[in-house]
């Protein structure tokens, strides 16, 4: 299924590339400023971590890929039986791989400045921005100065600085709106967790009060921006590639979002009206050259929304760094080509219990597939946790699903759906 060099085509680049990941970066910077409440939940941490093994859906045969721990056997036998073209795979830290990075291109995950000390070190290739660019892009509060800068539309909202001045925002913006949810968000954080739900003046206090004892004990005033939490039509993201001069567009997609702000799965070509594709691809170039002049090379990922009153704001936020739908490009391009117009993907989180084998599961999802002139299905993750297999575990299953019509790739994602309800002891 993913077999074409996609990335030497795209890249132009011939030479083998090694592929690593730090999937939990935005986890860690976040940590070291002043943080949002929430709850932690390690176990979940440790699958998303594990989602480095789909470097593998969008590397070259050719290349070498790193991953921090073995994927499940079963699962990796599961995707040979389904025709994946799987590159070299190796175990470990890039620390253990020094060698391999003097003759390969490296392509991380997101850079910072220790990855980028440590490529100059070993090789000095690498596909992806400068650090000082990712991570400042990577950075909501940074973005939305950015597009202040070049006269994108931004979120109705400001930048705060300081305890006194998040609280005079947000009563400006309940002046304005009354009544309207409003969202705080912090520089650094993924899936939901830099932001925070003001839905009355209590979450409000209780946010100014947490900030307070962090800052008593030695963190430093809270930089954040506050915003209207705007009613969406639409939660659209786009896949870039800027390479030597150009910015090419290589995905329009469109997210399904929680009411919290969490990402659950995507549209990988959804139909969107000629005027508002029009709209996007004008903004997505305006951003594209000003991140050009800046220096920025590589794949970007920028998320957008079209709200309830038809206002399109193009950029919420960048990942200037790989996505899940980045390393889903090359699958979805083939899918495309055989003329499968619908493509959805989904996350199902549950508990697995002990007994519960993943082929099982696999020969339940191979049964249900639909005639290949209409539709399809595939899991493309399958994760648990790293506790006893004597006990429930924490597992997560990433799915594909695609079909000719919307009706077509419906049946696939129903049949996805209750092959995972009646997988044995699986509680979803």
């Amino acid at each position: 299924m993913n077999s074409a060099p996609y990335m030497e085509h795209l890249t132009g680049m011939s030479a083998p590339k090694l592929w690593y990941s730090n999937i939990n970066w935005e986890q860690g910077k976040a940590a070291q400023d002043i943080r949002l409440p929430q709850i932690s939940n390690a176990s979940r941490d440790r699958l998303v971590s594990q989602m480095d093994l789909y470097q593998i859906y969008l590397a070259d045969r050719n290349d070498l890929v790193l991953l921090k721990e073995a994927p499940d056997p079963e699962f990796l036998s599961y995707l040979e039986e389904e025709k994946i073209t799987i590159p070299r795979v190796a175990i470990g830290a890039p620390s253990e791989y020094t060698e391999e990075f003097r003759n390969r291109i490296a392509v991380p995950y997101l850079m910072d400045e220790g990855e980028e000390q440590f490529l100059k070190e070993n090789g000095g290739r690498w596909i992806g921005p400068p650090a000082r660019l990712s991570v400042e892009l990577n950075s909501k509060i940074a973005t939305r100065k950015l597009c202040e800068e070049i006269g994108l539309p931004v979120s109705d909202g400001t930048i705060c600085e300081g305890l006194d001045a998040v609280r005079h925002a947000c009563a400006e913006l309940e002046g304005r709106h009354p009544g309207a949810r409003l969202v705080v968000k912090t520089a650094y954080g993924s899936s939901g967790k830099a932001l925070f739900h003001i839905h009355r003046g209590s979450d409000l206090e209780m946010l100014l009060g947490y900030f307070q004892r962090q800052i008593s004990r030695g963190a430093s005033q809270p930089v954040v921006t506050v915003e209207r939490w705007h009613q969406v039509e639409r939660h659209l993201t786009a896949q870039l590639w800027l390479g030597g001069t150009n910015c090419e567009i290589l995905a329009m997609t469109e997210q399904r979002i929680t009411d919290a702000g969490v990402y659950r799965g995507s549209r990988l070509n959804p139909e969107l009206p000629e005027p508002l594709i029009a709209a996007y691809s004008e903004r997505l170039q305006q951003l594209g050259k000003s991140l050009h002049t800046r220096g920025y090379r590589g794949f970007i990922g920028v998320d957008s929304i079209l709200d309830e009153d038809g206002t399109l704001i193009p950029v919420i936020e960048i990942n200037a760094r790989l996505t899940m739908v980045t390393y889903l490009l090359k699958i979805r391009k083939h899918l495309l080509e055989r003329g499968f117009a619908r493509l959805e993907t989904q996350s199902y989180d549950f508990k697995l219990q002990p007994g519960a084998r993943f082929t099982e599961f696999a020969e339940k999802v191979k049964s249900i597939r639909i005639s290949a002139e209409q539709g399809g299905a595939f899991l493309y993750g399958f994760h648990h946790d790293g506790e006893s297999a004597d006990r429930p575990r924490s597992c997560r299953v990433s799915t594909l699903s695609w079909g000719v019509d919307d009706e077509a790739e419906k049946r696939a994602r129903r049949g996805l759906e209750e092959a995972i309800m009646e997988w044995r002891g699986a509680v979803v």
